[in-house]
């Protein structure tokens, strides 16, 4: 349900209350209806974040947007191309793992060939 919702009390500060998360999401509550979503997502910024957030002028909001969402397609390609990598060290290894697996039945196969020459040699 994403990440949990801590936070730290004095005890002086805390009292009898007991600590409660700024939102209503229940556990197994799922972000498929837009009240649960928008629940947690207005309340998953501190305040100071948010008062810092609307501090900024429109240029800087835009320009806050434009470098997270450089970064967040940088790492979606970063991904992209390790997962292709991924996918040929994982075909190498299924041929590496198929050529292994030959060679140790021609070995068995070799072994029984061997004992049985050996078996005839000593009968001789």
């Amino acid at each position: 349900m994403g990440d949990i919702y801590y936070k730290t009390y004095t005890e002086e500060a805390r009292g009898d209350a007991p600590h409660r998360a700024p939102w209503g999401l229940k556990q197994k509550d799922t972000f498929m209806e837009f009240s649960a979503r928008r629940d947690w997502f207005l309340n998953s910024f501190p305040p100071a974040e948010v008062n810092r957030q609307r501090a900024r002028t429109h240029d800087g909001l835009y320009q806050a947007y434009v470098v997270g969402e450089a970064n967040t397609r940088a790492a979606n390609h970063q991904i992209v191309r390790e997962w292709r990598t991924m996918v040929k060290e994982r075909a190498d290894w299924e041929k590496y793992r198929e050529r292994l697996v030959r060679q140790a039945k021609e070995f068995d196969q070799a072994s029984a060939a061997f004992a049985e020459e050996k078996a005839k040699f000593e009968s001789d």
